[in-house]
């Protein structure tokens, strides 16, 4: 678990992209219900579903806006780790003294 939060971002993009994907879906489905409801009105019976669309609306949201929380502290622990930007491997036309 060390080993892929150190290095990499990848779990925190995952919370960000997951958040906006729970949220666009939830948000399309409430107002497929909305309309839905719209249309047969007497024979739609009123139930959980509007709450349930509302709680993961919000979830998603929360879940959207962790992974933003999140991103910032993966940025500022990259800045903290003081890693090199590039790791050289092989110098090509420079003196051997420099």
């Amino acid at each position: 678990m060390l080993g892929m939060t150190n290095h990499s971002k990848v779990p925190l993009r995952l919370a960000t992209m997951a958040g906006f994907l729970m949220g666009l879906a939830s948000l399309f489905i409430g107002l497929a219900y909305l309309v839905y409801k719209l249309i047969y009105w007497n024979e739609f019976s009123v139930g959980i579903a509007p709450l349930v669309i509302g709680l993961f609306l919000f979830a998603s949201v929360q879940l959207f806006f962790l992974g933003i929380v999140g991103e910032y502290v993966g940025a500022i622990h990259t800045q903290v780790l003081r890693r090199p930007l590039v790791v050289e491997k092989e110098r090509i036309n420079f003196d051997p003294s420099e």
